[in-house]
């Protein structure tokens, strides 16, 4: 049986914005952090992670996807924060504005009530959040935890998400690789 590890997201498509969380990255990794920085390409915002499924529910997702109403959303990118905690970082994210946080909610429980209705588990909770560095050990997390305090209300810029997408994640030695399996016509 033909497994895929799959997720719906809203991508970064920008150039100014990336570019800046491209320069966050790279003064993180210049503290000497033992972290692997999210690829410009994979930056996104996951709204609901299915992992490995069968092939044939990827088309039932798909569907479901289809018919969600989706407006896009202008997001304005603000603040970093860690999962879980500042103390015991494993993950470095950029954060967004409070109507941004409304909207991309609303839009995860759309996603979430017609996934539920096709068998799918519904998620407790949900929190708008772009992963752009992954944390592999605890070095200069002092240095590490400065650093995102440091940018806690700093915005990086504003966009307009205008595509949902139902994306195929292929893991890879050297980090994941994501294919659009349906983009959102909008």
């Amino acid at each position: 049986m033909n497994m895929i590890r799959t997720f719906i997201a809203l991508d970064l498509e920008d150039g100014l914005t990336k570019k800046r969380i491209l320069e966050v990255q790279k003064e993180i990794l210049a503290i000497g952090v033992d972290a692997k920085p999210v690829e410009p390409e994979n930056l996104h915002f996951t709204i609901k992670f299915l992992g490995e499924i069968e092939e044939s529910k990827v088309s039932k997702v798909i569907e479901v996807v289809s018919r969600i109403e989706f407006e896009p959303i202008k997001v304005k990118f603000r603040g970093l924060g860690a999962f879980p905690s500042l103390s015991h970082v494993n993950v470095v994210w950029v954060g967004v504005d409070k109507d941004a946080e409304e909207a991309m909610t609303r839009l995860w429980n759309s996603v979430e009530r017609e996934l539920e209705k096709n068998g799918f588990p519904r998620e407790r909770k949900f929190e708008p959040h772009m992963t752009i560095m992954r944390i592999k050990s605890g070095l200069h997390k002092q240095e590490l935890a400065a650093k995102i305090r440091e940018y806690e209300k700093i915005e990086f810029g504003e966009e307009i998400l205008s595509k949902l997408k139902v994306k195929k994640s292929v893991l890879t030695k050297d980090g994941p690789i994501y294919y659009d399996l349906y983009v959102t016509s909008k």
